[in-house]
């Protein structure tokens, strides 16, 4: 069945949105490239560097919630202003560091920054956009050239502006996630009838609001959104943390491995154009399992390619998959969240990412202590391909969460 036609939305409203998603949702790609380097050029161990790239992990695990829920109470717009600009305080500020539990404790605060632009981006695609897959699909192609164009230009202006030079690069996103979010209309929809002050209270984190999004995540069509989403996230872990280790290991050079990363990004960034004119010739909650079967396998079959050809066109098939299931993912979640909660539901995408984004690196490095790198891409992808499959069989015979989509009663505010 067909989902229901939507209205459409001005451009003047779409393009913030759009350009508030490309830059909050690729700061940690320019960041990859600034911070390591001027880390390591302080003379951090690599465990130190370790530490401080995924401090900024701790607090979004903890408190994406509350975060999604002042997003919901206050709206979206004015959150997202000030933790952009925030987060472009504290990035000019790192320079200016040379104790390293500092350092951490400031990416710990940045990282949380940064992801309530994220959710605060998420929310403005619900609530302006309608949950459209046709908007979804030019969201996904926004937030995959932001991935694209991001890392590129940190590294050009680390190469001949120096540090300030790089970490003004990397303010510039924030300052981008800024500038998009002042540009957008008021969210509209959020809790108590509209915005309201922001007062001391709010920072404190209420425990109703962490059993409101348990309920949420307990709505059929939420938890099976949820769990792709963790399969799909933990064959990216998979994909950025040992991919390269194996190309290198069969002699594929920096170069090539940076073009193979950059094939991925950029046919998945064209493909999420595509998923408006699929989602009305196949559900969409069935072309997300699909294309969340298709992006594990493509991660699993790496090691069984030892080619530059071969590993490129399996790179650019796991960026259709990859650039099909990201829209779907956040059209299907806004719509089963309901108006109210889009904050909270975003925010438990964001929490479901950061627990496999912790796990699966762990899990894959002990995998490969025992048994071999090679083998562990096979063993590990064919345990989450099995979950996968756990999830089609659920939804084939449950065949109304295939229409939750659409015609599902939303989650009560």
């Amino acid at each position: 069945m067909s989902p229901p036609a939507r209205p459409k939305v001005p451009l003047r409203v779409q393009i913030p949105v759009y350009g508030a998603g490309m830059f909050s949702n690729s700061m940690t790609d320019v960041g990859t490239v600034v911070l390591p380097i001027w880390l390591h050029g302080l003379g951090a161990s690599t465990a130190m560097i370790g530490l401080v790239i995924g401090a900024r992990h701790i607090l979004p695990f903890f408190f994406s919630i509350h975060g999604g829920a002042l997003m919901d109470r206050l709206g979206a717009r004015r959150l997202m202003a000030l933790c952009s600009g925030l987060s472009m305080l504290l990035i000019f500020s790192f320079p200016l560091q040379t104790w390293l539990p500092l350092v951490a404790v400031l990416q710990m605060i940045n990282g949380y920054c940064a992801s309530m632009g994220w959710i605060g981006a998420q929310t403005a695609f619900g609530k302006l956009l309608n949950s459209n897959p046709a908007y979804a699909g030019r969201f996904a192609f926004g937030l995959r050239m932001g991935s694209f164009i991001g890392p590129p230009i940190a590294g050009f202006a680390w190469d001949n502006l120096g540090i300030w030079g790089g970490f003004a690069s990397f303010a510039m996103w924030s300052a981008g996630t800024m500038i998009c979010a002042l540009l957008l209309p008021e969210v509209p929809g959020t809790r108590a009838g509209g915005p309201r002050p922001f007062l001391a209270r709010d920072l404190i984190p209420r425990l109703s609001d962490y059993r409101a999004a348990a309920h949420l995540a307990a709505i059929p069509v939420m938890s099976v959104v949820l769990v792709v989403t963790m399969l799909r996230v933990s064959a990216s872990s998979i994909q950025d943390s040992f991919y390269p280790v194996y190309l290198q290991s069969i002699g594929m050079s920096a170069t090539q491995i940076g073009l193979l990363i950059t094939v991925a990004s950029a046919v998945a960034a064209f493909s999420a154009l595509a998923v408006g004119p699929m989602s009305h010739l196949l559900s969409p909650v069935w072309l997300l399992i699909a294309s969340g079967f298709g992006s594990i396998f493509f991660v699993a079959i790496t090691p069984l390619q030892e080619s530059f050809l071969s590993l490129a066109i399996v790179a650019a098939l796991r960026g259709v998959c990859m650039g099909i299931s990201q829209p779907l993912m956040l059209s299907i979640l806004a719509n089963a969240a309901g108006a109210g909660s889009l904050g909270v539901g975003a925010a438990l995408r964001t929490t479901a990412n950061r627990l496999s984004s912790g796990i699966t690196p762990i899990a894959m490095g002990y995998t490969a202590h025992f048994i071999g790198l090679q083998t562990s891409f096979l063993v590990i992808g064919a345990l989450l391909i099995v979950l996968m499959a756990a999830i089609a069989i659920h939804v084939w015979r449950h065949p109304h969460l295939a229409r939750a989509d659409e015609d599902e009663e939303p989650a009560a505010s």
